[in-house]
Order: C-alpha cells, then structure tokens, then sequence
C-alpha cells in the first residue's frame, strides 16, 4: 500500500511539474501583455492562455476566469482608448495600437478570448 502511495504521489509531482513548465513558456499565461507581430503590447487578462495567432490580426486565448471578471477586465483597460469608426472599420485607437474587438465566449468550464487588433 505505502508503494502504490509512494507512486501516485510521484506521478503526481512530475504531472504538476510538466503543468508548471508548460505554463511558464507559454506566451502570455503570468504576463498581462500580448506582443503583436509589430511589437506592439496590447493587454491580456493574467492567467490567460495563449493558444494561436490568425493571419497577424487575431489571437486566441484560454481562461478559467468568469467571463463577467473578463469582460471587466477589458471594459478597464478600453476606458483609455477612443473609440474609433468610419465607413470601413470600427474599434479602439490609443497612439498605435489599435483593437477592433475583444470577445469573450463562455464554453462553460473555461473561456475562449478572441482578440481582434
């Protein structure tokens, strides 16, 4: 019995390793900036994972957080930035940055963020 404890208990130290190590490379999971391919750094909710990059507008990301703290989150961030629209596109300006959309989808035991610059 101790053997079969000693074992999971193992396993579950080197699990919790490899979770950690994957965590720590991702892009953005203990930061609060995404760095664009202009390098520009746009915000991003802490403990967000990052999953992929489209066509060098848009990325994607994960979150256990609920989306109401999210969106609270993004509406702080947003209040410093001008809304902007015209006739062919709409969003957010402040200097160079500019983001057309945050969207936060719940998926129900986690959250899918889309963001759109």
């Amino acid at each position: 019995m101790k053997k079969v404890i000693l074992i999971l208990s193992s396993l579950l130290i080197i699990f919790l390793f490899v979770l950690s190590f994957m965590l720590m490379i991702n892009k953005t999971f203990y930061k609060t900036k995404y760095v664009t391919i202009n390098n520009n750094e746009i915000f991003i909710p802490r403990f967000s994972y990052f999953d992929s990059e489209c066509c060098m507008t848009a990325a994607t990301f994960y979150s256990l957080k609920s989306k109401h703290l999210l969106d609270t989150e993004i509406a702080e961030y947003l209040k410093n930035f001008k809304y902007f629209e015209n006739e062919n596109t709409y969003g957010y300006i402040k200097g160079n940055i500019f983001i057309q959309s945050y969207d936060v989808i719940d998926l129900g035991f986690y959250r899918k963020i889309i963001l759109t610059y």
